[in-house]
């Protein structure tokens, strides 16, 4: 008795020396998950020409990845928190190249993401295929680097399909009689791109092209392409218009009383919130409201409760001033990918990382799903959204934008006149 007695005094004392380097162990490991970080380069224009999307974007994107992280992190790296490491590129291409590889090279991130529109993703992209570091795009309507992969428009499925296909809608849907069309567009890369294949897709609808107005992105004044695009007498416009591009031309047209043409425009140059202070209340009711279509990613118009939920936690956090726009949302997005796409890798090495891109899969329907994307998003072979498509809006007089197309998110019926 006094053996047994002695053996299971050394089975209790074993067994509690095990539980002991246990619970060591498992405190050790949590230590180590809560010092465990993967560190991200955010590369954004918070100053130039460009200000305007990473000052709305960027507070946004560091509360998603504040908020991931308090939810406990990485799952899959054992918690890791996610740091993010902010550079401004001054809305300067050159510079944009410039910092990657500084965070890249000095500051050792894993991840790169921004704004990274069109001219920053031509400049960033020998830098991405020298340094092979994964990189994601909140705006490049392509992907010429390999390692870059974006959740902005496709130059053809994206930009051209959405314009085109609604110019079709509302002649076999709402009753217009659209037959001629002047091709409209700010005259650089992306414009350039989206011009040539809509230019296609609207030839192949049947519709006839009576000439092209490139828009000089350097212009401090739009009037000169307004007098040629009147001279041209269209039933409607097509094109992908910059903020600072749609704000001149509206200008002239307000200057000029043209409302004969039926505008129907690409993202920012139409459909930026900041238009309607940039333009004055009195001018935004006179060309905003009035024969005008705009195509976008996002209106608070809508009914999806994921995308009102997000609208309501940045405006309760008051992470902006004024109006909550696309960049807010295409910033929360993006958190939400890199999250997807940290989880599926498990890991900070750059080739894992860069093959989580292409398993990313959020379905429509889902709470992490802020765009408007029917079909969910994920990443097809361009390393561009495989569900390209937008909504195109009308503004209202009291500053709101309704959805008209697709039906699936539409809110209201067009009120445009019929041509």
């Amino acid at each position: 008795m006094r053996g047994t007695s002695r053996g299971r005094s050394r089975w209790l004392a074993g067994a509690l020396s095990a539980v002991a380097l246990m619970a060591a162990g498992g405190a050790a490991r949590d230590a180590e998950a809560q010092d465990k970080v993967v560190r991200i380069g955010a590369i954004q224009p918070m100053s130039g020409s460009y200000a305007a999307y990473a000052q709305e974007g960027q507070p946004v994107f560091e509360h998603m990845i504040a908020k991931i992280n308090a939810a406990g992190g990485i799952k899959s790296m054992g918690g890791a928190k996610i740091e993010v490491l902010l550079a401004d590129d001054a809305s300067q291409p050159a510079r944009t190249a410039t910092e990657a590889r500084r965070l890249v090279t000095e500051e050792k991130v894993s991840l790169l993401i921004g704004s990274i529109l069109s001219a920053q993703m031509l400049a960033l992209s020998p830098v991405l295929d020298e340094l092979k570091v994964p990189t994601l795009s909140l705006w490049a309507a392509g992907a010429k680097s390999p390692y870059m992969y974006s959740i902005g428009f496709p130059y053809d499925r994206g930009y051209a399909q959405t314009m085109a296909d609604f110019a079709e809608w509302l002649n076999k849907e709402k009753g217009y009689k659209l037959r001629t069309v002047a091709m409209v567009y700010s005259n650089y890369e992306a414009g350039q791109q989206v011009n040539r294949f809509l230019t296609e897709r609207l030839k192949a609808k049947g519709f006839e092209i009576v000439g092209e107005v490139p828009l000089d992105t350097k212009a401090q004044d739009q009037t000169s392409a307004m007098v040629r695009l009147r001279a041209m007498k269209p039933d409607f416009t097509a094109g992908l218009l910059t903020p600072r591009d749609g704000q001149l031309l509206l200008r002239a047209r307000q200057s000029l009383n043209y409302h004969d043409t039926l505008f129907i425009g690409g993202t920012g140059g139409f459909a930026d919130m900041s238009l309607w202070r940039d333009l004055g209340a009195d001018i935004a009711t006179q060309v905003l409201t009035i024969s005008l279509f705009a195509m976008t990613a996002f209106s608070a118009d809508t009914s999806v409760p994921a995308l009102q939920g997000m609208v309501k936690e940045i405006a309760d956090a008051k992470l902006i001033k004024g109006d909550i726009g696309q960049a807010a949302i295409q910033a929360a997005q993006a958190a939400r990918v890199v999250q997807a796409v940290l989880e599926e890798a498990g890991s900070t090495d750059p080739e894992k990382i860069l093959a989580a891109f292409k398993k990313v899969n959020i379905p429509a329907g889902d709470p992490n799903l802020y765009l408007l994307k029917s079909g969910g998003l994920s990443f097809a072979e361009d390393r561009m959204l495989q569900d390209g498509s937008a909504v195109m809006i009308q503004w209202t007089e009291d500053r709101r934008q309704e959805v008209i197309f697709p039906d699936r998110f539409a809110t209201a019926q067009p009120r445009a006149p019929r041509k």
